[in-house]
């Protein structure tokens, strides 16, 4: 049986990619000490947009570019979004890559 599924939502198989990505978006996100609606203002998009992004039981796709955007407005490497959430000892490390970014 095919399903007709609107293309605006990521597939099923992707969904899970979707959410822990909004999650880790959320989680930098409070760690640079920015509102949704600061970050989404820096970056373009509306706050109701972020948000559908971040909350964990949505499914809201989006592009590189906004992830990209997302990375460099938070100073944080695109990679740290695939990767699990830090331990304290990669909070250390993440805050000195981030110090030594700001430097230069």
């Amino acid at each position: 049986m095919k399903v007709d599924v609107d293309s605006s939502y990521p597939s099923f198989e992707n969904r899970d990619l979707f959410v822990e990505l909004g999650e880790h978006i959320a989680f930098y996100r409070r760690r640079a000490n920015y509102t949704q609606k600061e970050l989404a203002e820096r970056i373009h998009i509306s706050r109701a947009y972020l948000s559908r992004i971040e909350t964990p039981n949505s499914s809201q796709s989006f592009s590189l570019e906004i992830l990209f955007n997302i990375s460099r407005e938070l100073n944080v490497p695109v990679q740290y979004f695939f990767e699990p959430f830090p331990t304290p000892s990669k909070t250390v490390e993440i805050r000195n890559t981030v110090k030594t970014k700001k430097r230069q």
